[in-house]
């Protein structure tokens, strides 16, 4: 078996060979456990002659600082409004006699019929149905291709 030496693998971490001659070496890096060890070691060895980084921890910080202080939150994204939409939707619903109209659909007479039924199948029923005219009522009028 032909093994590579320590400058050949120094060669191969360089990127210093050809595109046949790495793959031939990375070939015989699978099959060689011997040239598998010169491998690492020229690869620690090479580790640590890789520039090191500047670490300015600091200077990443204030810009971050910087750039999330000066926004401002989005008014959609505000609270209050979610909060005043949701009382707007109820009071509207309240106005409208909805929750009346379903109170009124289940009447002790359709319960009684129903007692196999549970309650909150009876109601989800009720609301589907509503929800059915809805969605036909919409169709009413006009022509349609």
């Amino acid at each position: 078996m032909n093994h590579y030496d320590e400058q050949a693998w120094r060669n191969y971490l360089n990127a210093s060979l050809s595109a046949a001659e790495i793959g031939a070496m990375e070939h015989h890096l699978y099959k060689c456990d011997e040239c598998l060890a010169v491998y690492m070691d020229c690869l620690e060895m090479t580790s640590t002659t890789f520039p090191l980084l500047e670490l300015d921890t600091q200077g990443y910080v204030d810009a971050i600082i910087a750039r999330t202080t000066g926004t401002k939150r989005s008014w959609y994204r505000s609270t209050i409004l979610h909060y005043g939409i949701a009382a707007a939707a109820t009071i509207i619903l309240v106005a409208t006699g909805f929750f009346h109209g379903l109170s009124q659909e289940l009447n002790p007479s359709s319960l009684q019929k129903k007692q196999e039924m549970p309650v909150s199948d009876v109601w989800l029923n009720k609301t589907l149905g509503w929800l059915d005219t809805l969605q036909n009522g919409s169709n009413k009028g006009g022509s349609h291709p």
